[in-house]
């Protein structure tokens, strides 16, 4: 049987199954880093019916200070009474979506997370996967009951740019990094965001688009447990981070949907590393690198 209280990925039917519960609050998180009004006038069109929406900016992300990287981590107060606003508290279970691969409903659910709130999922397949199932939409703009949320903050769930400084500088006896970019990010051969390329020195690129497959949903169980089978077994040694701290909550859901949590999520990501003109910067694969070395030392 399906458990009432999901705390990673959930189907269309699951969710049409439960549509219109007051224990459910579903999150329209769709958001285009390119078209930052875009995804608002899309939830206005139609949207999975008493919806509520939030914006990867203005409600998921704290002021742009010039440090801390492009989204920085809202104020959790604030954030907290927003939750409130919009029908989340204790007994609630909040569902995600959004139409770019998970990214910005992987971000809301780990935000949940940190704030304290576990039960939380993203919906496979995001916003197409529900029309594609013939869920019904809706224009109408929900007015929620509104809840007390109450904050309970898991700061060990989050590293700043010092605690990445001290892996590199220790190397990996301090820990690991994962980049969570694509591999061309990764590599310094491009970078559509930010003004410096390539990559923390000694991070591994685990890119977070490749737990979907084709049809943009989540790859299997199976699948997903060999992708990261080459990761430590002290998860909580182990730093994700992207561009910004969004695209890596993909990565962090998945591994909580296999069974391995507690890696930690550098917010700041790449942009808020290559800001400071001092810190290190490395360009090319050091995951297919280390890949090739592990190969020679096992012999013929």
């Amino acid at each position: 049987m399906t458990p009432s209280k999901p705390r990673t990925i959930v189907s269309a039917e699951w969710l049409r199954q439960r549509l219109g519960r007051d224990d459910i609050v579903i999150a329209d998180c769709r958001f285009d880093l390119t078209d930052p009004a875009a995804g608002r006038l899309a939830y206005e069109r139609d949207h999975v019916p008493g919806a509520v929406y939030f914006d990867l900016d203005k409600d998921l992300s704290g002021p742009v200070t010039g440090r801390g990287g492009r989204h920085p981590l809202p104020d959790m107060d604030r954030f907290a009474e927003l939750l409130g606003r919009r029908g989340v508290g204790d007994g609630v279970t909040v569902i995600c979506y959004d139409d770019q691969g998970g990214q910005m409903a992987a971000r809301l659910w780990w935000l949940l997370r940190y704030a304290g709130h576990d039960d939380a999922a993203v919906l496979d397949g995001g916003y197409a996967a529900w029309r594609a199932a013939g869920g019904p939409v809706s224009a109408e703009v929900p007015a929620p009951a509104p809840r007390r949320f109450v904050l309970r903050l898991r700061p060990h769930m989050a590293v700043g740019m010092e605690d990445v400084r001290r892996i590199v500088d220790g190397g990996r006896d301090h820990g690991l990094i994962v980049d969570s970019r694509a591999p061309e990010r990764y590599r310094g051969e491009a970078e559509p965001l930010d003004p410096v390329a390539g990559h923390i020195p000694g991070a591994r690129n685990w890119p977070w688009m490749e737990n979907l497959d084709q049809r943009g949903f989540f790859r299997g169980r199976d699948e997903l447990e060999k992708r990261f089978a080459a990761l430590p077994d002290d998860m909580e040694r182990v730093v994700f981070h992207c561009g910004s701290g969004v695209s890596a909550c993909v990565n962090l859901l998945v591994l909580e949907h296999i069974g391995r949590p507690g890696a930690k999520l550098y917010t700041g990501g790449w942009s808020d590393w290559c800001s400071v003109p001092e810190n290190p910067v490395a360009v090319g694969d050091e995951t297919a690198a280390e890949g090739a070395e592990a190969e020679q030392g096992e012999g013929p």
